[in-house]
């Protein structure tokens, strides 16, 4: 027979507890691209087509825990456009004449070491590719998901002021 404290030690020591004194674990440090913070990083995108420039931009970036990062009341999205085949994309896609063709990168996901961004490609009938990109803040990144279209992303060198 189980004796009443026995059963209660018992249950006892199935409920998780925190040892005195243990600190949690510290919260992760992400980068977060368009953050309001007071570093001067950040990082151009570069989109090409056969090697002509068809959109770039430079965001800020910032190194931030994830409980500072607040969220925003709509997604930040870089949105651009250019035309080209669908086909292109394809061989599932059978227009060979060219459409206007919309892109959208946006942050999908925060990791210690980069960035990862959302990339899409759509017509205004169907999305025509939909991947990711990761972007460092320490070196260049390169993606090429359909040949000659290409993604790439670099941390932007300021120039330090020198002492006098």
């Amino acid at each position: 027979m189980i004796t009443r404290g026995a059963l209660a030690f018992a249950c006892a020591a199935l409920v998780p507890f925190a040892l005195s004194g243990q600190a949690p674990p510290p919260e992760p440090v992400v980068w977060h691209w368009f953050a309001t913070c007071g570093s001067a990083d950040s990082l151009t995108l570069d989109v090409t087509a056969d090697g002509k420039a068809i959109y770039d931009s430079t965001f800020a970036i910032c190194h931030l825990r994830r409980t500072e990062i607040k969220p925003e009341p709509q997604e930040r999205l870089l949105t651009f456009t250019f035309d080209a085949a669908p086909r292109r994309f394809g061989p599932q896609y059978h227009a060979t004449e060219p459409e206007r063709i919309v892109g959208t990168v946006w942050e999908a996901g925060r990791k210690g070491d980069a960035i990862v961004l959302g990339v899409s490609f759509a017509t205004a009938e169907r999305v025509l590719l939909n991947t990711r990109h990761v972007a460092r803040p320490d070196r260049a990144g390169r993606s090429e998901w359909i040949r000659g279209l290409v993604v790439t992303t670099r941390p932007v060198r300021h120039a330090r002021a020198s002492p006098n």
